[in-house]
């Protein structure tokens, strides 16, 4: 079993948050790939966004992102390897709020 690390969250986050970009729905997957392993999160989400106007114009933020299905895995040289993946920690490292 492979414990995933917070540096693996946070690409993972960072590399969903880049994919989400201005959409409300999101169906893909998200690739982290290294020398030590490849890893992929295939996932489809509804993005959840609160609209504000502003002086500069018009703003939005993500007020939460709701999985309807998703599914981590990690590859290492010798193959698939089961992991402890969690959306809730996940949740952790994206900006929402």
């Amino acid at each position: 079993m492979v414990s995933i690390t917070p540096e693996i969250y946070r690409e993972v986050a960072s590399g969903l948050m880049r994919s989400i970009e201005a959409s409300d729905f999101f169906n893909g997957t998200i690739e982290h790939d290294t020398q030590e392993y490849y890893s992929s999160l295939t996932c489809t989400l509804i993005i959840s966004r609160e609209r504000n106007k502003r002086i500069d114009g018009t703003g939005e933020r993500i007020t939460d992102i709701i999985p309807v299905w998703w599914e981590f895995s990690i590859y290492f040289p010798d193959g698939e390897a089961l992991n402890d993946f969690s959306w809730s920690e996940l949740r952790e490292y994206l900006p929402i709020g």
